[in-house]
């Protein structure tokens, strides 16, 4: 009969109840731990900020971002306040939810500036003068305080002029050569003040020039 070493059991006689192989420490589950899953809380923090932050800088589609955006970063501070698992998830949710957010404010502040601009624009008139020359015959066209009425005449060469009321922003002043004429075109929009708000010059067959009061008041 063998005797057996009492610092190296048989696994094969282990005691009932045991495996006869090593155990795992106290306080552990296994020889492996799983990795934390991420919860639903993170996972969708983490989607709606990426689809926030994407959809922000689409325009018009982007202001949904202003309802996405918020929830993402809600849904990433629940998670963190939880310590839930993936923290990851609920900091990235949390980053792309609060960019997008940004993103939708500074639209709105443009959005916001562009109306008052045209607001602005329709509003405001002031007397300008209006100035086309030519070395050959060409045609004129211009507004004045109505911006969907446009006044057309045809020049034959030299210079035109009118003293008009337009509007300060959306008051218009164009002008193209004639058929068959090459040459130089420049118009001219000027205050009442003498300053010159809008200068726009070209040459040959198909020159057009084009000249806006709105030049001066965005300089």
């Amino acid at each position: 009969m063998t005797e057996q070493n009492p610092y190296n059991p048989d696994p094969y006689h282990a005691p009932q109840g045991q495996s006869g192989y090593p155990q795992p420490y106290p306080g552990q589950s296994g020889w492996s731990q799983q990795p934390p899953v991420a919860t639903g809380l993170t996972k969708a923090a983490l989607i709606i900020g990426i689809v926030a932050i994407v959809l922000a800088f689409i325009p018009v589609v982007g202001f949904i971002s202003f309802i996405l955006g918020p929830l993402a970063l809600i849904l990433g501070i629940i998670g963190l306040v939880k310590q839930v698992p993936r923290r990851g998830y609920a900091i990235t949710g949390i980053i792309t939810g609060a960019a997008a957010l940004i993103v939708c404010i500074i639209y709105v502040i443009i959005a916001v500036a562009l109306v008052n601009v045209v607001e602005k624009g329709v509003g405001e008139t002031a007397p300008f003068t209006y100035t086309v020359t030519g070395t050959g015959d060409y045609t004129v066209s211009y507004t004045e305080e109505s911006v969907t009425e446009e006044h057309t005449e045809d020049v034959a060469g030299g210079e035109f002029s009118r003293e008009v009321t337009a509007s300060t922003v959306f008051g218009s002043l164009g002008a193209s050569n004639a058929h068959g004429n090459t040459g130089t075109l420049t118009c001219t929009i000027t205050q009442a003040d003498g300053t010159v708000v809008a200068k726009d010059s070209a040459a040959g067959a198909s020159a057009t020039v084009a000249c806006l009061t709105g030049e001066g008041f965005m300089k």
